[in-house]
């Protein structure tokens, strides 16, 4: 990553961060696409034995994030070819194509901006980002549609969106507001996102943690093909962790001033949510086959009673 010096190093430096993270973005989505049609696959292997509301919603939401990251690139792809074109070398009488990519009033770089913002409100609901609604969804579901667990993280969700819609047109039509304004309401967006993935996090964490010690406390087992509690746990921390790092990361590069760095990870973002999905799907399968989902009450049907029953003495 390039550290810029003066005004033309900067827009070199600027540009060559561009380049960069425009290409680590295109390898993330890449690793990204393998994982969703092996996602795909899982989904519909088992679509007749799923039909669950809830797992229907996980399912289009799935489609709708890859359709959007797709379109997302399309754009990103579009802008790169016209700025690096004799078009715009005329057109701009020999500027750098910097000055293309870093214009957010065009029609194609504003709907890039609201795509982006579209999935990271459904990321922050999955992976509390999922992804934001989803994961209050994901949080209601599991605490049986109790919509006062889910008020907070409601409210914040309004919030972030309500901001993020705010910034976007600011940047689509430039001093409309107090540059000061702007700044603070910028700041401000990622950790908001970061604390409601850590808030619906620990809500479904500790639901599900609380289920598994009432498991335990009753004697029950699993030795099937399904999935166990600690294992569902695992999967939804580890499905936080992935999207609230780029979160983390963005907000300490917008803070320490790193513009480079917050482009790196802010374009390998769009493509790590999609891949979350992805992966969440995958490790779900993957658990089941390990996993079981008999149970049993060792504390009734103990060796020394299944001994009984054969002699005949019960």
């Amino acid at each position: 990553m390039v550290v810029p010096t003066n005004t033309a190093d900067r827009d070199g430096a600027e540009q060559y961060n561009t380049l960069l993270a425009f290409w680590l973005g295109a390898l993330v989505y890449g690793l990204y696409c393998v994982l969703f049609l092996h996602s795909v696959k899982i989904m519909v292997r088992r679509r007749r034995s799923h039909r669950a509301w809830p797992a229907m919603v996980f399912s289009c939401a799935t489609y709708l994030i890859f359709i959007l990251t797709t379109i997302y690139m399309g754009l990103n792809i579009s802008r790169f070819l016209y700025a690096f074109s004799p078009e715009w070398t005329e057109a701009s009488n020999g500027k750098l194509p910097i000055y293309h990519l870093r214009d957010y009033t065009p029609s194609p770089r504003f709907a890039k901006m609201v795509i982006m913002a579209i999935l990271i409100w459904l990321g922050d609901a999955l992976t509390a980002s999922s992804f934001r609604f989803l994961s209050i969804f994901r949080c209601f579901i599991i605490w049986d549609k109790n919509w006062w667990v889910v008020l907070a993280p409601i409210i914040l969700w309004t919030f972030s969106v309500s901001n993020s819609s705010i910034v976007t047109m600011e940047f689509h039509n430039p001093n409309t507001l107090p540059p000061q304004l702007v700044k603070s309401l910028n700041g401000i967006i990622f950790p908001v996102n970061i604390a409601l993935i850590c808030l619906t996090t620990g809500l479904i964490t500790f639901r599900i943690g609380h289920q598994y010690r009432l498991s335990r406390a009753a004697g029950l087992r699993r030795h099937g093909r399904g999935v166990g509690l600690l294992t569902i746990i695992k999967i939804v921390v580890e499905s936080a962790m992935i999207f609230a790092f780029h979160q983390i990361s963005i907000c300490i590069a917008f803070y320490i001033g790193n513009p480079g760095l917050r482009q790196i990870f802010t374009e390998t973002l769009v493509s790590s949510i999609g891949a979350t999905f992805a992966l969440i799907t995958i490790r779900v399968e993957d658990s089941k086959h390990e996993a079981t989902s008999k149970f049993t009450l060792p504390h009734i049907y103990s060796a020394k009673t299944v001994s009984r029953l054969r002699a005949g003495t019960i």
